[in-house]
């Protein structure tokens, strides 16, 4: 397994390294990819390096300890002109150095943290810092042009390989690394691409399965004790998979933001971030210093931009963060997460779910999806009972699709009570409130269950759930999923929470309004009485809301999104496709959710 510790703002000393020989390597010939990241930075005054964290390093240039616009703007170009022209550090330094001193940004001076108000005596420019700021941003947009062709070419060469330092002084924090073969899509690379640290000169080599092999080979037999004997074996049996066991992670927290993530202890906190994840990064950016509403915004902005061009505005596969991350263990501490988890779930099996979408059966995937990830499924011994047997077994039959665990707990809860009318479908739990009304009469709606009351069948923590028997039997079956999702409403409230939250978030800012208000005119089939928020959902069921407790609650996101993943129904599935987001939440929740 591999190991986790703690680093709350602790300072890490960094390891020397020569600074007297040029870390950049120049060609005559232009890398395009790295000139264009370069030089679409955004300019991010900080006074610490840790103001600009991670991943905002990747679309936004900075300098810390310069707050001014104007000396960062000129800063930034010095450097995007450098690398443009080839310039190397001397001309850099005579260009930029004048500048700076006839501004006053030069030696030691006292300026006060904007963070805690404090006057501190801190380093402004040096030749030495001009290095730093030359060498560490020209290495970030080459490593980000670099990463741009690998995605391109990995079709081809879908491996890399850690590839020594070429510093005379090597680091040996980084010595972990060297020789290391993961997959181009391996989730490490995003943590570990160099550079990994000031001055680091490590970089990356592309293969083919059969270079990777031959050079794992070549390895062993020139360092043999560098090697586990699985990787022995493996490298024997034509495997490549060096895993991550051995890297060991530690929580590092921002001294300046209170942040904490996961790290590789030996990366440098600011450098642990792939330098090229730039749509994955302007969404963390726009989301962390503008809130969630300014990014729905964006995202509702982009999305009719896209439909005015002629494009169909699902543009959600594009500003969803990037997929390829290492799981993160708190998940669903955010809706945006557990899209993000759902996302990394759909592309790690993408091509199982063309293949059912092809045959129209999507919902056949999602189900493939959560038994290779170790979900149990289904339970035949499911509490089930009616005055139809041919209802009771198709509930039972339904329902298998549900994690194990889940229906489990509906058997400890309770039982279900199914029946069937010509009739729209509906789900009631059964409370000690409900009981006591069925003492003074049955209400129309509870009529079909009169056999179950009046026996006094009906307990707390049984579900009755009304089936339409004039729907097909593959409708029928998707109606008991989407009941069902309705007792796991109130069984398991703290998954419904994350449907709220979700639902919440997207219509801060929208009015309550009639369901059929927010229909064609003739598309009017819902109850007056039935009133919901309209946000980008893929029809207007899903913002339902429900009077319970003096509260409107969203009661129809998870019932439509479930359905629609594993009802069976295909045109169901494809009508959620079109907010991909919500497939994304759903998927994960299906797959991850284990409480």
């Amino acid at each position: 397994m591999a190991k986790f510790t703690s680093m709350v703002g602790r300072r890490r000393q960094p390891e020397r390294f020569a600074m007297t020989k040029p870390l950049i390597h120049f060609s005559s010939l232009l890398d395009r990819a790295a000139f264009e990241h370069l030089q679409n930075k955004t300019l991010l005054p900080s006074f610490s390096h840790y103001d600009v964290w991670l991943y905002e390093h990747s679309v936004g240039f900075t300098v810390a300890k310069m707050m001014d616009m104007d000396l960062l703007a000129e800063t930034k170009s010095a450097v995007v002109s450098a690398l443009e022209n080839g310039t190397d550090f001397r001309d850099f330094k005579n260009r930029l150095k004048p500048y700076l001193m006839a501004k006053g940004w030069w030696g030691e001076q006292v300026m006060l943290d904007p963070v805690d108000g404090v006057a501190k005596t801190v380093q402004l420019g040096s030749t030495r810092r001009l290095r730093v700021i030359f060498q560490t941003n020209l290495a970030t947009a080459y490593a980000a042009g670099q990463w741009a062709r690998i995605q391109e070419d990995k079709q081809m060469f879908p491996y890399l390989k850690y590839i020594a330092s070429t510093a005379e002084h090597k680091r040996q924090s980084h010595m972990t690394y060297y020789g290391k073969i993961w997959a181009a899509d391996d989730p490490i690379w995003q943590s570990i691409f160099p550079p990994n640290g000031y001055g680091c000169q490590c970089t990356v080599r592309q293969l083919t399965k059969k270079q990777a092999l031959r050079e794992r080979n070549e390895d062993i037999n020139r360092q043999p004790e560098r090697f586990t004997e699985q990787q022995k074996i493996n490298a024997q049996n034509g495997v490549l998979d060096d895993g991550t066991d051995d890297i060991q992670w530690v929580d590092f927290t921002n001294p300046r933001t209170g942040q904490t993530v996961k790290i590789p202890f030996d990366v440098t906190p600011t450098f642990a971030h792939n330098h090229n994840n730039r749509l994955e990064d302007l969404q963390n950016l726009l989301r962390d210093k503008h809130g969630l509403d300014i990014q729905e915004g964006i995202w509702d902005t982009l999305r009719q931009y896209i439909e005015k061009r002629g494009g169909n505005g699902n543009i959600d596969e594009l500003i969803i963060a990037h997929a390829n991350d290492i799981p993160n263990p708190k998940w669903h501490e955010s809706s945006m997460a557990i899209m993000r988890e759902g996302k990394r779930l759909y592309l790690k099996y993408i091509d199982l779910i063309k293949k059912a979408n092809s045959i129209q059966q999507p919902h056949l995937a999602i189900i493939e999806i959560m038994k290779r990830e170790g979900v149990e499924l289904g339970l035949p011994s499911l509490k089930v009972a009616s005055s139809q047997s041919e209802l009771m077994q198709e509930m039972v039959e339904a329902l298998q699709v549900y994690p194990t665990n889940w229906l489990k707990l509906s058997n400890q809860i309770g039982k279900i009570r199914v029946e069937g009318q010509a009739n729209r479908a509906f789900h009631s739990f059964v409370t000690d409130t409900l009981i006591r009304d069925f003492t003074h009469g049955i209400k129309p709606r509870y009529l079909p269950f009169k056999e179950h009351i009046n026996k006094n069948l009906c307990k707390h923590g049984d579900s009755l759930i009304l089936s339409n028997l004039e729907r097909t039997k593959q409708a029928r079956m998707a109606i008991y999923i989407h009941e069902f999702a309705h007792r796991l409403q109130s069984i398991m409230p703290d998954l419904q929470d994350l449907f709220t939250r979700l639902f919440n978030e997207r219509t801060k800012n929208d009015t309550i309004q009639k369901l059929n208000d927010m229909l064609p005119e003739n598309g009017r089939i819902y109850d007056n009485k039935e009133k919901g928020k309209r946000n980008h959902f893929p029809n207007v069921y899903y913002g339902k809301l429900y009077k319970r407790g003096g509260l409107d609650e969203p009661l129809e996101l998870m019932t439509m999104i479930f359905e629609s993943l594993l009802g069976g129904e295909s045109w169901r599935y494809q009508e959620l496709d079109t907010r991909r987001e919500l497939l994304y939440f759903g998927l994960a929740i299906l797959v991850r959710w284990h409480k």
